[in-house]
């Protein structure tokens, strides 16, 4: 299937594609540019969105789906009427940084769901200081809206901030317990007793450490036998804009790619399940029904299962790339080696996760 990408029109931006034998032609972004950079990254993540529901027999042959909504201008601050309410500034705010809607849909909606269900005053600040939140997310949330008042008192539209004085809650570090060897026998084993299917998917996890929805992303075309690596430069993400269940094909997490060299284990693995002439845009990883993956239906049908079986403590499936980066650290791989391994741009990251596992010292040796 040849990849569909964005393509100018006279100064427009189009996505031209065929289907079936049906040919269409459309703007996803109604005034969209084809110079303009959000633009044309927001066409890019319609062609993926595109690319991925004709793969998975799911393609709006209507389009609705794949169509935004034109932009509403957003009113100066002389034109607007000063907002009474936090939701009111709120929707201000975030229609102020035209984001695209996969971004409005993630964090920004969790807030306003929040503030609606609250409804706060303009300058209250009780509803999230008395909210159950964990120390995490109290903190993110507590950061948006700083930056919201701080937008809101340059617009003239409130004269202070109230939540520049408030502070941030503690935050604990975590306790981080890889899977021993032993345990990834145990879990290996009960996956091929138990889950056969998703055997190779757990173990590429371990074995390479990537996040899971680079797993679920990955193509054929990323795979290369004859020079022996593979390239994780995408992933297949949650779709925060659509039911939950659809997912996107975006860059990585960082926007970076990288090539991980592939063991004689890891090779065999990935050639036992090639298919004889594979399409190199299909998935190397699917469902048993060959549909993609979703990371939460998996965990509770399957690792769950899988995990209590065989006696193994419960961690969640992201733990297999904490354990690729101990094991690396145990094995001695340098810190700036295990951060290109997990695709973090410095090894800043890591030392914050693992430092505690780095050079770590034997206790002198006292007569008792």
């Amino acid at each position: 299937m040849r990849e569909i990408k964005p393509v100018n029109n006279n100064g427009s931006i189009q996505l031209k594609f065929s289907v079936g034998g049906k040919r269409y032609s459309f703007n996803p972004v109604p005034g969209g540019q084809f110079t303009n950079h959000r633009d044309f990254k927001t066409t890019q993540a319609i062609a993926s969105q595109i690319q991925n529901d004709i793969l998975a027999k799911n393609f709006d042959q209507t389009l609705d789906r794949y169509r935004l909504t034109p932009k509403q201008p957003v009113q100066s601050s002389t034109q607007a009427s000063k907002p009474q309410t936090l939701l009111e500034l709120w929707d201000y705010w975030v229609d102020s940084l035209n984001l695209s809607v996969a971004t409005k849909q993630h964090h920004y909606k969790a807030i306003r769901q929040q503030i609606i269900k609250a409804t706060p005053d303009l300058m209250d600040t009780l509803w999230l200081t008395q909210s159950n939140l964990g120390a995490s997310t109290f903190n993110q949330r507590l950061g948006y809206l700083k930056r919201c008042y701080r937008w809101a008192v340059s617009k003239t539209l409130v004269t202070s901030n109230p939540y520049d004085e408030l502070k941030t809650r503690r935050m604990y570090a975590k306790s981080i317990k890889p899977f021993s060897s032993r345990e990834i026998k145990v879990i290996i084993r009960g996956f091929e007793e138990l889950a056969i299917h998703y055997a190779p998917f757990v173990k590429f996890l371990l074995a390479t450490g990537v996040r899971t929805s680079e797993a679920i992303g990955l193509r054929w075309c990323h795979v290369d036998f004859d020079q022996g690596f593979i390239t994780i430069q995408e992933s297949l993400s949650r779709d925060w804009a659509g039911n939950g269940y659809q997912r996107v094909r975006k860059e990585t997490k960082t926007g970076s790619s990288r090539h991980l060299g592939m063991t004689d284990e890891l090779r065999l693995l990935l050639w036992s399940i090639k298919p004889p002439k594979p399409d190199q845009d299909s998935l190397v990883f699917t469902t048993v029904q060959g549909k993609t993956i979703d990371d939460g239906n998996f965990r509770e049908r399957y690792w769950v299962k899988v995990l209590t079986k065989v006696g193994v403590d419960y961690r969640r499936p992201y733990t297999t790339r904490h354990t690729t980066a101990s094991h690396a650290i145990d094995q001695g791989t340098p810190i700036t080696g295990v951060a290109y391994l997990l695709g973090h741009k410095d090894t800043r990251m890591v030392m914050q996760t693992y430092a505690h596992m780095v050079n770590r010292p034997d206790l002198p040796k006292i007569p008792l």
